[in-house]
């Protein structure tokens, strides 16, 4: 079993299963997106949509990756159990602070890479469809 370390795992191997899950779908409906604006010949702004699925896929993905839920860090709650039914709560003050800070860091990793990625389809779109 992982253990709990404040700001660095606040999940164990079902938790992150989950996330990773989730990262996956945001992925594929945001590529999902990106085929639907070439086949249907939509103008280029369309390609920005994709910004809200690349979000909570990169939010699933850095969340598996890290072992780190963003939600139960802002809950106040950890769950390093292998079935994923232990949820506890976090009593100390400084590991709450330390794992508020770690969720901002994903958070804000998330919306920086979605934003990116979303402007790098918008701009390629644009070299091939109109506008």
């Amino acid at each position: 079993m992982t253990e709990y370390q404040p700001g660095v795992c606040n999940i164990g191997g079902v938790e992150r299963r989950k996330r990773y899950a989730f990262g996956v779908a945001g992925v594929v409906v945001a590529a999902a997106a990106v085929v639907a604006v070439y086949a249907l010949s939509l103008p280029a702004v369309w390609m920005l949509a994709v910004v809200a699925p690349l979000l909570a896929g990169f939010e699933g993905v850095l969340q598996g990756a890290h072992r780190f839920c963003a939600g139960f860090a802002t809950a106040g709650l950890y769950d390093v159990s292998d079935d994923g039914n232990d949820r506890r709560e976090v009593t100390d003050d400084a590991a709450r602070r330390a794992d508020r800070r770690k969720a901002v860091r994903i958070h804000v990793q998330s919306f920086v890479a979605a934003v990116v990625t979303g402007a790098v389809l918008y701009l390629l779109a644009t070299a091939v469809t109109p506008t």
